[in-house]
């Protein structure tokens, strides 16, 4: 009988967390290429919605997959006014076993990027009461090109008439 209420508890609790969404996290996908990316959906973040640990906290994950002939360094920007705090992370095996070659980031710029390597590129931006378009560029270290830009939208908390054409 315990067994029964504690595995009906664990189905309750898990239903109601998998139906409850951070307001502050959102997810983009794209390509690095040579010629320009692109990116399948802007993420769109509701202002007002910040993390509710950290009031003024936004998290976008971006992962995108470098498509041949592209091969380098990437630097990653933050663009937009007002400047937002920003900080990057990137997801990488918790035990690397060798088995597949993993770029590396340091400060702002992706290393070792060849064709077919996937990346998920974490951004924490800290910002109380931001609105307007941003966009995350991604620029060859070398040549100074465009490889990637993901456009960032903020609302206002009723202004959300567009939030079906993005992902938040």
């Amino acid at each position: 009988m315990k067994k029964m209420i504690f595995f009906t508890l664990a189905v309750v609790i898990s239903l109601i967390g998998a139906t409850y969404r951070w307001g502050d996290f959102a997810h983009s996908i794209g390509l690095i290429r040579t010629g320009g990316g692109e990116v399948k959906h802007p993420p769109l973040f509701k202002n007002g919605r910040g993390s509710y640990i950290l009031r003024g906290s936004y998290t976008l994950l971006v992962t995108a997959t470098v498509i041949s002939p592209y091969r380098g360094d990437v630097k990653v920007v933050l663009e937009g006014e007002p400047k937002i705090a920003s900080r990057l992370y990137l997801s990488s095996p918790v035990v690397d076993l060798g088995l597949k070659r993993c770029p590396h980031l340091k400060g702002d710029t992706l290393y070792d990027l060849d064709p077919g390597d996937r990346i998920a590129l974490w951004v924490l931006m800290n910002h109380d009461n931001i609105m307007g378009k941003y966009n995350l560029a991604f620029y060859d270290a070398e040549t100074k090109r465009s490889v990637l830009n993901v456009p960032i939208i903020f609302k206002g908390k009723g202004d959300a008439k567009d939030a079906g054409k993005h992902h938040s």
